[in-house]
């Protein structure tokens, strides 16, 4: 099943209160849900699906955010990017892949194009989550990140 068309930029989203407000300017690089423990925790859900976007391209351009460091599973570290007033989870970057920012797709004022191209870390999904037959998937994270984009560009028929 081919995903839905991906509207033009500018794309822009923010926090539940509306206090933080960012936008990206190009069109993603890749759309990845990930099943870790750490993301079925930090979204209360079965995973995050996060847009990953160049980040010359992305702004944050309104409200108070709070940044911590984490060290996942895969011993990669990143810094969490959350509302300094709501709370709400809005992006992270990668130590190791800066060129990149990581964006809650749920953040996005319109999501609704937003379907994952891969899915990471799925030896730790939860029963009740979906990983249709035949995805780009991985029972941990890519040894490289580009796997994750050369999946997306065959999902969006850009090879």
């Amino acid at each position: 099943m081919k995903p839905p068309p991906i509207p033009p930029p500018p794309h822009r989203g923010g926090c539940l209160c509306g206090a933080v407000r960012y936008r990206y300017d190009a069109a993603p690089v890749a759309t990845v849900a990930c099943h870790c423990r750490d993301c079925q925790k930090l979204t209360g859900a079965t995973n995050l699906l996060t847009i990953y976007v160049d980040s010359s391209e992305f702004r944050h351009e309104q409200g108070e955010i709070a940044t911590w460091r984490k060290r996942g599973d895969s011993g990669r570290e990143a810094d969490y990017a959350r509302c300094a007033r709501c709370g709400t989870r809005l992006w992270h970057q990668p130590l190791a892949a800066q060129q990149w920012v990581m964006i809650a797709a749920g953040t996005l004022d319109d999501p609704s194009w937003v379907v994952p191209a891969a899915h990471i870390w799925v030896s730790r999904a939860a029963p009740s989550a979906c990983i249709p037959d035949g995805a780009a998937s991985w029972n941990t994270g890519p040894s490289d990140r580009s796997e994750l984009v050369a999946a997306f560009r065959a999902a969006h028929g850009n090879p």
